[in-house]
């Protein structure tokens, strides 16, 4: 019955809960209790505080100690303490238990003391703050005081020094005995001087009036009886004539002499060699050496006077200027070891074979530039069809065949192994092919078609040859002439400023200008814009004349020029300022014709220079040059009336009636 009556309850209290959800408008829902049988566990209450962040510490980072809020921690990131939040306190020991008054405290017992050992003695702390000084009291000087403190006060012991007895005392040492009067008084006579005073009663008594008696002093030979024996007496000197006549009855012996080696060192002369027992008897030269006589000196090894005096500058030429200097002993020496010849193509041998008989660095470049020209020639073939294939000097020896770059090559082979300096240098030429440019054209792209040296010469010189150019050059190819094999000693003797206007190295430290001018590409192109004025390759060999002194420089002449002088000059000169033609040339020098059309071109002539044997010049009209299109030359009398032209005078020349020339051609210009 029971419990039957309590499930109606639980199902009537499931109904009102139902109800619950779904009132009845403008009803309130009631609420019943009863049926809950479990009581809920309340929620648990919210924390006071947020736990504890996790402590970190690192070098650089303070501790996190709270995480609270920024604004709300305290100095030091400290947490804030919450006052709700009990303070716990750390646990105190238990208290003993209450004593009864009967009942006395008992303390415990202190240990015993050791036994002071006075032989050990305490260490004093070098971390001690007060010092040995602050411990004694003023009042406390003269007594030794020791504090000790047992736990309830301090108690401070004096330590006394013990009593005084005499009679405890050491024995004293006995007294020094009395010297005796006796002995004191040699003892001073014997330290007293040897000399003997004059007691000072024989003074006058103006010299001593105040000085007391004084006893005299005994005699100096007494004294010195008493201290040593007496020295034996020398023997008697002899007279003058004993003297002389002892000396004429003896005879003198020199002591033997010693020998150098002997003087300080203790040492005796060593012993001449033994004499040969059979020595080589004299033989004529006709029989020839004897046979223990040396071996004759080979005069091969003897320098040569003749190559090293033929070497030297001839009187009036100047040692440092090459264009004047005399090279026929090294281009002479150059010539007698012919490719065809060589026993082999050792680049080593042929250098000393070469530059052994020169001691002047540029004598040994000039035979080495000078043989190239005799035994190598410029491979034509191979550069027309383009099939130029690299080489070495050994190749270079045995084909005598060679490009810009074999000989190039072969020169700085030959130079280095002779002791010399020498590079290769290559970069941009104008050479065969080259048209300069004209006004306004566009400077065309670097490109490097060309090989020729450096090698240093006399007074550590760096010099710029073109053992290449110098040995010859490319003939007429429409009269098929191919290679033309012709010395140019220009491009050896020039200086670098001038060789530095047809060649430009891709090394700009290369250029080697006296001026110490770095020229650039571009100013090296236009150098010969417009072409310069054609001077021919013979005029330096033949004539002396250096190529860079002929003006006007340019190859074109205006005939009709509003803006130019109506009168034009035409000069050139010789290579240096002392070049002598008779010194240094092949004698004197020519007579020198301008060779003009004439106004319009209808009336052509020969015009003289004047000239005062360095210099050449004439100034002329610049109508009457010719018409545009003609040329203008200048010329050289080689032939007069069937004779050799050198020396030919101005007078002779203008003199002349019936005649017969020949003339030379040596630069050329162009009318436009």
């Amino acid at each position: 019955m029971a419990e039957a009556a309590q499930s109606i309850k639980s199902r009537i209290a499931a109904l009102n809960l139902e109800e619950v959800h779904t009132p009845v408008p403008g009803a309130k829902p009631t609420y019943s209790y009863d049926a809950a049988t479990s009581k809920k566990k309340p929620p648990p209450p919210p924390p006071s505080a947020r736990p504890p962040a996790y402590s970190r510490q690192t070098v650089n980072n303070p501790p996190v100690l709270s995480s609270a809020p920024t604004c709300a921690r305290k100095i030091g990131n400290q947490p804030i303490v919450v006052n709700d939040s009990p303070k716990v306190s750390p646990a105190l020991p238990p208290r003993p238990p209450p004593r009864n008054a009967s009942t006395p405290r008992q303390t415990p017992a202190l240990p015993p003391r050791k036994a002071s050992e006075p032989s050990v003695r305490r260490r004093e702390s070098t971390e001690s703050v007060s010092t040995i000084a602050s411990g004694i009291s003023s009042l406390s000087l003269g007594s030794v005081k020791t504090n000790h403190s047992n736990g309830s006060n301090g108690t401070v012991y004096q330590v006394r020094a013990p009593a005084y007895d005499p009679s405890k005392l050491p024995p004293l040492p006995p007294k020094k005995a009395p010297e005796d009067p006796k002995h004191s008084k040699a003892t001073l006579n014997a330290m007293k001087s040897k000399k003997d005073y004059v007691p000072s009663q024989a003074l006058p008594p103006k010299l001593a009036p105040d000085l007391p008696a004084r006893p005299s002093l005994p005699p100096r030979q007494s004294i010195i009886r008493e201290r040593s024996p007496q020295p034996p007496s020398l023997p008697q000197r002899q007279t003058s004539n004993e003297l002389s006549s002892s000396r004429t009855n003896r005879v003198i012996v020199p002591p033997p002499r010693r020998s150098a080696l002997e003087m300080g060192f203790n040492n005796k002369e060593p012993a001449p060699p033994p004499v040969p027992v059979n020595r080589p008897s004299a033989v004529s030269s006709e029989s020839g050496p004897a046979p223990g006589a040396p071996p004759p000196i080979p005069l091969s090894s003897r320098p040569n006077l003749d190559a090293i005096m033929a070497s030297k500058p001839k009187p009036g030429a100047v040692a440092s200027c090459l264009k004047c200097r005399d090279f026929s002993a090294p281009d002479n020496h150059a010539a007698r070891f012919p490719r065809t010849q060589l026993p082999s193509s050792d680049v080593g041998w042929l250098a000393h074979q070469l530059c052994s008989p020169f001691s002047s660095p540029t004598d040994k470049a000039r035979a080495i530039f000078t043989w190239l020209h005799h035994n190598v020639d410029y491979d034509v073939h191979s550069f027309f069809n383009g099939t130029v294939s690299a080489t070495t000097p050994e190749k270079t020896i045995a084909s005598g065949l060679a490009v810009c770059e074999g000989y190039a090559g072969l020169f700085a082979a030959l130079a280095l192994k002779a002791g010399l300096e020498a590079m290769v240098c290559s970069g941009a030429c104008k050479g065969y092919g080259h048209s300069p440019l004209e006004p306004g054209e566009a400077v065309p792209p670097y490109e490097s078609t060309h090989a020729w040296n450096a090698v240093k010469i006399d007074n550590g010189e760096w010099k710029l040859v073109d053992p290449c150019w110098g040995a010859g050059h490319i003939g007429c190819q429409l009269r098929n002439e191919g290679y033309v094999r012709e010395f140019n000693a220009s491009h050896f003797v020039m200086d670098n400023n001038e060789f530095g206007s047809k060649h430009y190295p891709g090394e700009a430290s290369h250029q080697f200008r006296t001026d110490g001018r770095i020229l650039s590409y571009e100013e090296f192109m236009r150098d010969d814009q417009g072409g310069r004025v054609n001077v021919y390759g013979d005029a330096f060999k033949l004539h002396g004349l250096g190529e860079r002194t002929f003006e006007p420089s340019q190859a074109k002449i205006k005939v009709n020029d509003p803006y130019g002088p109506p009168v034009i000059r035409f000069q050139f000169s010789v290579v240096c300022p002392h070049w002598d033609n008779v010194r240094h040339g092949k004698g004197p020098p020519y007579l020198f014709l301008l060779s003009i059309a004439g106004r319009d071109g209808r009336k052509p002539d020969h015009k003289p220079f004047n000239t005062d044997g360095r210099t050449w010049w004439l100034d002329f009209p610049r109508i009457d040059l010719g018409a545009p299109g003609q040329k203008i030359s200048v010329h050289a009398v080689t032939v007069f009336k069937e004779k050799d032209a050198r020396g030919l005078s101005l007078t002779t020349w203008n003199n002349k009636t019936a005649y017969s020339c020949k003339f030379g051609g040596v630069a050329a210009w162009e009318l436009v």
